[in-house]
């Protein structure tokens, strides 16, 4: 699970806050060796703090624990003099020649995890952020060499009845084994080949699903529902159906399960990101009654799976298609004039009864200190930057966050909105002029509040590729195209 430290920077602090990242990290699953790295990057951030940042006052300094699927991000933040890293290079001949360790302690902090940013946020402080990636056995080296002889054979008796049932630990290898068997290393996410990360993103409560099954216990179909992390809302984002079981209804009854078991737990809404290189998914959503809200652009993942032949990598996009699971939810009593007509249209595929506001917050002025979050998907080379809060100094602090991301050299940043401050239009009309194009709406995507989302696309799309099931769709798709060539124009 998700943690979150808050200390006095003093000696004191670095033995159990170094002691807590090493537990933390071997129990959201890191090897040992692993755990370790982590530890002593993060033991090195913390002490550079110690000794230089508050001098010769004290302060504070945050520590954010994160986990996904795939990797671990710790977030080690604090306010104190200005720091450029850039000055502190390293040199190992200098250190053997001249007793000269200057940048010794960055470039530990380097080397330990996958990947490491520096954020300099100006007035709203410092960022340091670690990322590991997790080292698991791939479902292939714990099944039997060769494919083709873990494949349930096609002739297997399938006239009698399946077994339906919630996903449990132990169905972790066969749920890697079904993705496995059906799209060999084809498959979107890369984190379903490692049973290991399966079995702990279940046992943490992330997500939740359920499991079909033959009467000879052989597994059939998977289908979960990862839970968002900043509202009570899933993504209905894991499925699969083994080959010789298709077209036998089992999709259907996995997903009304899920549907049944998402009310069960709370959640207020389903979205499904349906990608636009064919119409399959979206088809099943619309039959369930999920509604287009939002395209957005060059999502896919940049990762090459194991056993395939290297190609170039295509840039994907994906309907964004929501399901709420209240009838309280509404649309935020004011939307953005220059979406005023289209975002009236996405709203109205659920509204039957006048769209008085219930869910949605009254509109803020966007007073106060900006606050924005910044989470970076490395796999998919993006950034998802949140404004939580507008703020007077809303253009100032977003320029700080795009230039901290430059190095990453990202295909995409999206930005999302609080449909519940204001002044809006202002805030759209700026992010256009820095290349930013409409996204779409994102349903109670962040405190349960509803954001509009804008993307930057920093490669080329080709529209003709993106197919769209829905008239809805087909309206978002050319209103976003036409803003995008507008840019290419400029």
């Amino acid at each position: 699970m998700d943690a979150h430290l808050y200390l006095e920077v003093t000696l004191p602090m670095l033995e159990p806050a170094t002691d807590f990242t090493y537990k933390w990290c071997v129990n959201m699953g890191l090897v040992d060796d692993d755990a370790a790295k982590m530890t002593l990057a993060v033991d090195e951030v913390l002490t550079n703090i110690l000794l230089h940042a508050y001098k010769p006052e004290t302060g504070y300094v945050e520590l954010w624990f994160q986990y996904t699927f795939s990797e671990i991000e710790i977030t080690i933040w604090e306010k104190g003099e200005p720091f450029d890293p850039d000055r502190y290079i390293y040199s190992a001949e200098k250190a053997i020649n001249e007793n000269d360790f200057e940048g010794a302690a960055l470039e530990t902090i380097r080397q330990m995890p996958d990947h490491f940013l520096f954020l300099n946020l100006g007035k709203d402080g410092k960022e340091f952020r670690l990322v590991k990636k997790f080292a698991d056995s791939l479902i292939s080296d714990l099944a039997s060499s060769g494919r083709d002889s873990d494949i349930v054979s096609s002739e297997q008796e399938l006239a009698g009845d399946y077994k339906v049932a919630q996903v449990t630990v132990n169905d972790a290898e066969d749920i890697a084994k079904l993705i496995y068997r059906s799209y060999i290393y084809t498959y979107s996410k890369e984190d379903l080949y490692f049973p290991r990360r399966i079995e702990i993103a279940i046992m943490n409560e992330y997500k939740f699903g359920t499991m079909v099954r033959t009467k000879q216990n052989e597994p059939a179909g998977y289908f979960a529902v990862i839970k968002s992390t900043d509202s009570l809302i899933g993504e209905v984002g894991e499925v699969v159906v083994s080959p010789e079981h298709r077209r036998k209804g089992l999709m259907k009854i996995m997903m009304n399960e899920l549907i049944s078991m998402s009310r069960q737990k709370g959640l207020l809404g389903l979205f499904g990101m349906a990608v636009t290189t064919h119409l399959f998914s979206q088809k099943v959503n619309a039959k369930f009654g999920f509604k287009s809200t939002a395209l957005l652009l060059a999502t896919s993942s940049r990762s090459v799976y194991k056993g395939l032949d290297t190609k170039p990598s295509v840039t994907a996009s994906v309907v964004l298609e929501f399901l709420p699971l209240i009838r309280r939810w509404r649309r935020p009593i004011t939307i953005p004039e220059l979406y005023k007509e289209l975002l009236t249209e996405i709203y109205g595929q659920f509204e039957k009864q006048p769209s008085s506001p219930s869910q949605q917050n009254q509109p803020d002025s966007g007073s106060g200190k900006t606050d924005l979050k910044l989470n970076i998907l490395y796999e998919k080379n993006s950034a998802v930057i949140i404004v939580l809060n507008m703020g007077t100094t809303f253009e100032t602090s977003c320029l700080r966050m795009f230039r901290s991301i430059e190095e990453l050299n990202l295909t995409s940043v999206y930005i999302d909105l609080p449909l519940n401050q204001n002044p809006l239009d202002k805030a759209i009309t700026w992010l256009k002029e820095q290349q930013f194009i409409l996204g779409g709406l994102m349903p109670l995507f962040h405190r349960e509040t509803d954001y509009l989302r804008m993307q930057r696309i920093l490669k080329d799309v080709d529209f003709e590729a993106i197919e769209t099931h829905t008239e809805i769709a087909f309206k978002i798709k050319e209103r976003i195209k036409s803003e995008y060539d507008a840019l290419q124009k400029k």
